[in-house]
């Protein structure tokens, strides 16, 4: 019987796309999209305990989810590039689920479907910054999870263990048993650069497109802004000393904050 990774990819803008509005909405026209940063490393070390458990004797398939519109397919390419075997879409063109909430219950009812033995996911989307869609995901299917990991160790196809760094240069251990949900963080390892063979395979793979299921939003957009322009900045000279007086009498007589 064969083992199943799953890996949760999100297609994302760039980080060096500049935005611009239209309105009240965001003006797609010129922004350029990717795989997540983050889920870079979910697809690596995905690929990479397929690898491992395929030495060992173990049949393994890699299936990356991914939840937009039409044009999310394209990071799924990447992904099938770099070792990803196929993918599911769920296609969102109407982009109704935009919130933790009904991501997460969109991604979970496909992971339920695919039965996967172990799923890799990024820490966080650099575009929501929201950090909860994943273990959202891991609650929904009540399955083991562990976030922010910066290693992991399998034993054969049973059990993992895994460290994460907190605070104070601190690391915490853990053994989990599988199935579960792991989410990456940077330090567990660099994404391989895809191979001319590898971005000619990815065009051949298979991408399943499934309707995006009936879902509950948490909230809804009903419009974007910039942030208002700040006012000028007052650089003040000197030694530390004279800078902190000059700034004490700024903040009270100009500012009146003190």
């Amino acid at each position: 019987m064969a083992v199943k990774i799953g890996v949760l990819i999100k297609n994302v803008p760039d980080t060096n796309t500049k935005i611009q509005l239209k309105g009240d909405a965001i003006d797609e026209g010129d922004i350029k999209y990717v795989i997540n940063p983050y889920d870079e490393f979910a697809i690596e070390e995905a690929v990479k305990t397929k690898e491992a458990w395929t030495k060992a004797g173990q049949t393994v398939e890699v299936v990356g989810v991914c939840l937009g519109p039409t044009t999310a397919s394209k990071s799924l390419r990447d992904a099938f590039a770099v070792g990803v075997d196929r993918g599911v879409h769920i296609l969102d063109n109407e982009k109704k689920a935009i919130d933790p909430r009904s991501v997460s219950q969109a991604l979970a009812k496909v992971c339920q479907e695919e039965n996967f033995n172990l799923i890799f996911a990024g820490k966080q989307a650099v575009d929501t910054d929201s950090h909860s869609v994943a273990t959202m995901v891991a609650e929904r299917l009540k399955m083991p999870h562990m976030a922010v990991i910066s290693k992991c160790e399998f034993s054969g196809t049973e059990s993992v263990q895994v460290e994460r760094d907190i605070e104070g240069g601190i690391k915490e251990v853990y053994k989990i048993k599988l199935p579960a949900l792991l989410t990456a963080n940077k330090g567990l390892n660099k994404m391989r650069l895809a191979s001319l063979p590898g971005i000619r395979a990815a065009s051949k793979k298979e991408i399943k497109e499934v309707p995006l299921s009936d879902i509950k939003a948490g909230y809804k957009v009903s419009g974007w802004g910039l942030p208002p322009e700040r006012g000028k900045v007052k650089m003040i000279e000197g030694e530390p000393p004279a800078q902190a007086a000059e700034l004490v009498k700024r903040l009270h007589e100009e500012a009146k904050v003190v």
